[in-house]
């Protein structure tokens, strides 16, 4: 059976301008537009990296402005965090 056998059509409605940068992009690449977008699919639905435990509750404080490090510069940051 050919690769075809499997594939679905899809048609999505973009602004202009990402259309531009997109084609853009795929050129740069030397890639089409679709082995962009399929890559991105794979990279993103199909990643491996889930947070883990210590990972999610620290998403959770944030997200309720708890424990947050306030600093004045990057110099001062990096000493509270013990960078």
């Amino acid at each position: 059976m050919s690769a075809k056998g499997h594939m679905s059509r899809m048609t999505i409605d973009v602004p202009e301008e990402d259309h531009k940068r997109l084609k853009a992009l795929a050129a740069v690449l030397g890639k089409s537009m679709r082995e962009i977008i399929i890559g991105w699919i794979h990279e993103h639905l199909y990643s491996t990296n889930t947070p883990n435990a210590e990972t999610l509750e620290a998403i959770k404080q944030i997200e309720r402005s708890e424990n947050l490090v306030e600093s004045d510069n990057i110099d001062d940051l990096f000493k509270k965090l013990g960078i």
